[in-house]
């Protein structure tokens, strides 16, 4: 019953995810570099799953943001082959083999984008965020 309703839903929560990716992405452009909006493909529509932006000094950002209640999050913090859990644990890879990885797990983000945010919680997490880097 859940998948129907979330299925009939699905045009609403994606336009929703897009405007609040829009927001962010008009909002945070021009921290750069020391917070990063992701590129975006041409062509490609994202839904936004997460929106994840790749920030310098990201533990620092992420207790502020959950002191202000902003449930921020660090999704992978850990690369995938470090895991020992992983399936190509045994593979013998170490830190340094996959550079690019192990740099977006040190700095990714994810702020809260989810369809259910008013316009004005998403406002705060914009002035929270910007807040950080400009003081």
């Amino acid at each position: 019953a859940i998948g129907l309703r979330l299925v009939k839903d699905a045009p609403w929560i994606t336009e929703r995810r897009l405007e609040i990716a829009a927001r962010y992405d008009a909002a945070f452009a021009d921290l750069a570099p020391a917070l990063r909006v992701p590129e975006r493909r041409p062509g490609v529509r994202h839904v936004f799953h997460l929106y994840i932006l790749r920030a310098e000094r990201r533990d620092a950002l992420v207790k502020q943001l959950h002191a202000k209640d902003i449930e921020a999050k660090i999704h992978y913090p850990v690369p995938i082959h470090l895991q020992k859990a992983s399936e190509v644990a045994g593979l013998g890879y170490k830190r340094g083999d996959f550079p690019i990885t192990e740099a977006d797990s040190d700095c990714v983000v994810t702020l809260p984008a989810h369809q259910h945010l008013s316009d004005a919680e998403v406002g705060y997490v914009i002035e929270t965020v910007r807040g950080f880097y400009d003081a």
